[in-house]
């Protein structure tokens, strides 16, 4: 029985490493990793399912400190092993507080410790020091971590009812009456984090323009008309979705408009000369009247369901019935068995932004209060967001 079990184990190892390498696009990776962490609970006796539960802020945390004092960019940098006593010349931080920082980093392969207090950088270090990923982590942990902590004190003190509406866990956990965006724009630093998060998560996901059928769903029946509009991007940040809309197809007619507040727009350092840029604030009468499409990409996640509607409504009473459509990109979660990610964010915007994430039959609800019927929500599976596609009712 001894060497059928190792046989297997090898055997198993051996298709893991070829399945591996054979993934192509996101959804099969997630339903593999999804796989992977089934069999580690099932394999983990349940007192170490709870330890790792229990230990599970204790690294993050290290990682930020780390991250703060420079000590990510100086080993990275090196290109080399690089003793604490050296980071802490570098950093002018205290050796041994480097060294037990550093502890748990080595443990779960963010770093190699190569000789007693030497360490050099694992592909996880060095993957992390770009922009996106970066400027996520930080802005993550400054945003969330303090939310999340104080979450169960929060919940407690509502008697545990669902978070619908401000003030909520964020407000209380900073102890203020702004939201989440006024705090980022009050520290350019903090914003700058968010837009390179937001940057990064835009180009690691799939265009919704090539997963779903965009021709026979807007094209087709869009009006032959340079002067009228085909798309607006609706608190579209930087512009990278509309702008690689329109590199998609060149040859569609109509206007391609990027919306979003002053300190967004004017921050653009580039974008294609056929986007237009627009200053709006979608908590005001969309301007834009009688698109064929207005598109929201991560928006309505961000909100309670009273904030979403009046969105909704100030989009509705610009579109024309019969023509105009409204797009929504985002995770339409299923009624059960919801995939860990999207469990998870969902979570993440309770305790950030008192927002939610959905299934269809609230999507459904939400946009019926907001005078818009559900056309078609378009998936490719759940462990990837999808496309809602609504018209005035």
């Amino acid at each position: 029985m001894e060497t059928s079990i190792s046989s297997r184990i090898e055997a198993l190892s051996k298709d893991i490493e070829l399945i591996s390498k054979d993934v192509q696009n996101e959804d099969e990776k997630r339903k593999l990793q999804g796989i992977f962490a089934q069999a580690t609970s099932k394999l983990q006796q349940p007192v170490e399912s709870i330890w790792e539960i229990i230990m599970s802020p204790h690294a993050p945390t290290a990682l930020m400190v780390v991250i703060q004092m420079g000590i990510l960019k100086a080993v990275v940098d090196a290109g080399k092993p690089i003793t604490a006593k050296e980071l802490a010349n570098i950093t002018k931080g205290d050796e041994m507080l480097i060294i037990r920082l550093m502890r748990p980093l080595t443990a779960k392969n963010i770093f190699l410790e190569t000789d007693i207090t030497t360490y050099t950088s694992t592909p996880i270090s060095q993957t992390l020091t770009a922009p996106p990923l970066l400027g996520g982590y930080q802005f993550m942990f400054d945003c969330a971590t303090r939310s999340l902590a104080n979450l169960p004190t929060y919940l407690t003190s509502t008697s545990y009812t669902d978070v619908v509406s401000t003030p909520g866990p964020f407000q209380a956990a900073n102890n203020t009456a702004d939201g989440m965006f006024p705090y980022l724009m009050a520290t350019p630093s903090k914003m700058a984090n968010f837009n390179a998060f937001m940057a990064g998560s835009l180009e690691t996901r799939p265009d919704w323009f090539r997963t779903f059928p965009v021709p026979t769903m807007l094209l087709a029946d869009a009006k032959p008309d340079a002067s009228s509009v085909l798309l607006v991007d609706v608190g579209g940040g930087n512009g990278h979705d509309v702008e690689a809309f329109g590199r998609a197809f060149p040859d569609a007619e109509g206007r391609l408009v990027l919306q979003d507040l002053t300190p967004v727009i004017e921050g653009i350092q580039r974008l294609d000369a056929r986007v237009e840029r627009q200053v709006h604030d979608f908590f005001t009468p969309q301007p834009v009247r009688g698109a064929r499409a207005y598109y929201f990409r991560y928006i309505f996640h961000d909100w309670p369901d009273d904030v979403c509607v009046q969105i909704m409504k100030h989009t509705a009473a610009a579109m024309e019935k019969g023509y105009s459509k409204m797009l929504i990109f985002e995770w339409v979660l299923p009624e059960k068995g919801v995939p860990l990610y999207p469990a998870l964010l969902d979570i993440n915007m309770m305790a950030v932004l008192n927002g939610r994430e959905r299934t269809e039959r609230q999507w459904r609800e939400l946009l019926g209060r907001a005078g818009l019927k559900v056309v078609d929500v378009h998936k490719v599976g759940e462990e990837s967001e999808g496309l809602i596609e609504a018209v005035l009712e």
